[in-house]
C-alpha cells in the first residue's frame, strides 16, 4: 500500500512522513491539500523564485 501524501501547513512541502516536514521541520502536516507544483531546478525556476521556494521537490498549491 502506498504511503499517504501530506503537506506542511507552514511551507507547503509535500512529504510521505507522518511526523515532521523534511523541508522546514514543522510538525503541522495535513492530508487536506489541493494541487501540486513540482520544482526541479529551484535556481532557474521563475515559479520557485516568485513563491520563495529554495529547495526542489513537490509543493501544494493550497493547504486546508
Amino acid at each position: 500500500m502506498p504511503a499517504a501524501l501530506r503537506a506542511c501547513r507552514d511551507c507547503k512541502f509535500i512529504t510521505t512522513s507522518r511526523d515532521r516536514c523534511e523541508n522546514c521541520g514543522s510538525t503541522s502536516l495535513t492530508q487536506s491539500f489541493y494541487g501540486m507544483i513540482i520544482i526541479l531546478d529551484e535556481e532557474r525556476s521563475e515559479i520557485a523564485r516568485d513563491l520563495g521556494i529554495r529547495k526542489k521537490g513537490a509543493y501544494a498549491v493550497r493547504v486546508a
